[in-house]
């Protein structure tokens, strides 16, 4: 019979249970989605065969209702740091903690002690995870501890993030390094466009703020599509893992099928002079490995003035930043014995390698004062590649605005041909490395917009208003052909001629409308046309980076397609030449 809450009996069964030890640790797997490989564990609890109790819910109800919630998390927090001392230091654990004991004043000084008592675990390999639920009574006591473990190097996330009703709120208190999405927002995801809003909305909001993020409960290879096509990093779910041992792996067709996936989904890597990659800026850094000692780093910087400071590593994973001031300090009391990894900021801002300027520029001015002279550190899969100082960041941002400068059409404000040269080339190289990827490319297609007898118009009205209607068409072509749509690409190539590229079936019924408004604002408001002869040309080419293999060639195409057009056009239909709706090559 099950025992009743609050009972005698409960409470000596919990004694029992603690004292024993008769709760088991599991361990269910997050993967990275870009490699298909385990990069941590969340560790779960359920009851021993010898324990009295159903389940390791009905354990932590009762533990909480007679107050012994300290003790059970104590074993269990014991057992899933024993089992990541065996794990390589690339491995993270994510640890659970319930808002009462994470809020205890006694948590984080426990935690640590507990921690440096396990050989060959530190700090910065533990993820401690709050939910979103967490009532409200608790998070005066969460926001100090949680800052208290931040300093000892310790990471936070939050876990079922868009369950709850104030877990915006939540992050901005406690500003975590993870973000978990609860399941209910990943389940069916492949089907609900709202979800997949909501989730693109967390994923800008994590990439301003230097978070990571874990989407949670995924048990369809359809919701990972989606999930890796939105650009989700981290996965978490029956798919790619069930709890159980400490030592797993993934199944390796469905690894090999991540990485296929990721590389072959249409996100644009395109790089711009907006979108133009921070990486090229980063400098080396130096790495120690966190089980050194804090004295012999010290040293070492000593013999290297010009170091800022050092990286600190646990195997291949980047675990965090000390600068220099922060490690003589440390050499020079108590502490110079300790591991560095004992004294590491985990706070440090990372960006990953095709990040771009703009938003690492975006992700150094939302840290505090405190720590603007911080370094970001550029990583890849984890990995450090390199550092990035605000003098790094003040350089890559005047190459920002020179570059835009140099590609931009200075009467559009649009891409100029020299960026729709590059942005043709990328999609040429995309759909080949496709192909010997073996991933079926996806297609797309262009349209090249121009205005018949744009010359005749310059002479008689001069070229003040010429230029005045091709910015009113380059807005237009903007509100009614790209809308906005990222995986739109409009540029401005010469004179009265611009390119838009899409994906399959955007453009057709998107530059008919584009023809008809066009119409309209020739013919003016009160039906009489400055000039009866100026028409909008549409040429649209489907599936048009198959049909070519450079930009050159993609140019040539257009401009015979244009010929063949202008000798369609002699004939008595007053709207030949102006609006083709496919002309294929």
């Amino acid at each position: 019979m099950s025992p009743s809450r609050g009972s005698r009996a409960v409470h000596r069964m919990l004694e029992n249970t603690i004292s024993a030890c008769e709760v088991d640790a599991i361990f269910q797997p997050i993967v990275d989605l870009r490699s298909g490989c385990i990069c941590g564990y969340e560790a779960l609890s359920r009851p021993s065969r010898q324990s009295p109790f159903k389940n390791i819910g009905e354990i932590f109800d009762s533990a909480e209702q007679t107050g012994m919630l300290w003790g059970l998390e104590m074993v269990t927090r014991r057992q899933s740091l024993d089992a990541a001392a065996h794990w390589p230091g690339d491995v993270q654990l994510f640890l659970n903690t319930t808002p009462q004991v994470f809020s205890d004043t006694r948590f984080a000084a426990t935690l640590i002690q507990c921690v440096r008592s396990v050989p060959g675990l530190t700090a910065s390999r533990i993820v401690l995870e709050i939910t979103e639920r967490a009532d409200q009574q608790f998070m005066e006591g969460l926001d100090e501890q949680v800052r208290l473990v931040k300093e000892a190097g310790f990471q936070v996330a939050i876990d079922d993030v868009g369950a709850g009703t104030s877990g915006l709120q939540r992050i901005v208190a406690l500003r975590p390094h993870w973000l978990k999405l609860d399941r209910d927002l990943i389940s069916d995801i492949h089907v609900d466009r709202v979800k997949q809003h909501l989730v693109r909305f967390f994923l800008h909001f994590a990439r301003l703020s230097g978070v990571r993020m874990i989407a949670e409960g995924i048990e369809r290879r359809e919701e990972l599509e989606v999930l890796t096509q939105l650009g989700v990093v981290y996965g978490q779910g029956y798919l790619l893992g069930r709890p159980g041992s400490r030592d797993q792996s993934i199944d390796p067709d469905l690894a090999e099928w991540m990485r296929q996936t990721w590389g072959g989904s249409d996100r644009d890597h395109l790089e711009t002079p907006r979108h133009a990659r921070i990486a090229r800026f980063a400098r080396p850094t130096l790495p120690v490995d966190s089980r050194d000692i804090v004295r012999e780093v010290a040293a070492t910087l000593l013999r290297q003035s010009s170091v800022p400071g050092v990286a600190v590593m646990e195997g291949r994973r980047f675990a965090g930043w000390c600068d220099r001031e922060q490690v003589l300090r440390a050499a020079g009391d108590t502490r110079s014995t300790h591991p560095i990894g004992h004294i590491v900021n985990s706070d440090v801002t990372t960006v990953g390698i095709d990040t771009s300027i703009v938003d690492a520029l975006q992700l150094a001015a939302t840290r505090d004062e405190r720590s603007l002279a911080t370094p970001l550190m550029l990583t890849d899969h984890g990995q450090i590649q390199g550092m990035l100082t605000v003098r790094d960041l003040l350089n890559a941002a005047a190459d920002m605005a020179t570059q835009v400068n140099a590609r931009t059409s200075p009467l559009t404000g649009l891409p100029n041909l020299v960026r729709a040269d590059k942005h043709l080339c990328e999609l040429i190289r995309q759909r080949e490395e496709s192909i010997r990827s073996g991933v079926i490319p996806h297609g797309v297609d262009a349209a090249v917009i121009d205005i018949r007898s744009f010359a005749r118009y310059n002479s008689e009205f001069g070229y003040e208003l010429g230029d005045e209607l091709i910015k009113r068409l380059a807005m237009m072509i903007h509100m009614l052909v790209s809308r906005g749509d990222a995986g739109v690409f409009t540029s401005h190539l010469r004179d009265d001629q611009f390119l838009v590229t899409a994906r399959p079936g955007i453009l057709g019924k998107r530059t008919q409308h584009l023809r008809r408004q066009f119409d309209r604002l020739v013919a003016g408001d009160g039906g009489e046309g400055l000039d009866p002869g100026i028409r909008l040309r549409v040429l649209l080419i489907e599936d048009a980076i198959s049909k070519v293999s450079s930009a050159r060639t993609f140019h040539e195409l257009a401009r015979e397609l244009r010929l063949r057009g202008d000798s369609d056009s002699d004939c008595d239909d007053p709207m030949a030449g102006a609006f083709r709706s496919r002309l294929s090559a």
